[in-house]
């Protein structure tokens, strides 16, 4: 969209049609912002994930022992 396609509409000048387009396309655009986000943060968690199992896959890397196992 250019910028002459955004306008300033007053919610209260609109009628009842307008106001259900106007309220409907809010919530069509805050919906996509949080699946956007949602999408974004299930990517960055998915290469952490790719990144901790590669490696753990490397030879170089021991396995965790346990020092002390001290239970209250």
């Amino acid at each position: 969209m250019s910028d002459s396609d955004h306008r300033h509409v007053e919610f209260r000048r609109l009628n009842v049609v307008g106001k259900a387009v106007f309220l409907a396309g809010s919530a069509f655009k805050t919906l996509g912002a949080m699946a956007t986000f949602a999408v974004g943060t299930a990517g960055v968690v998915w290469r952490e994930a790719e990144r901790a199992l590669r490696d753990e896959l490397d030879d170089g890397i021991e396995d965790a022992k346990v020092i002390d196992e001290d239970l209250p």
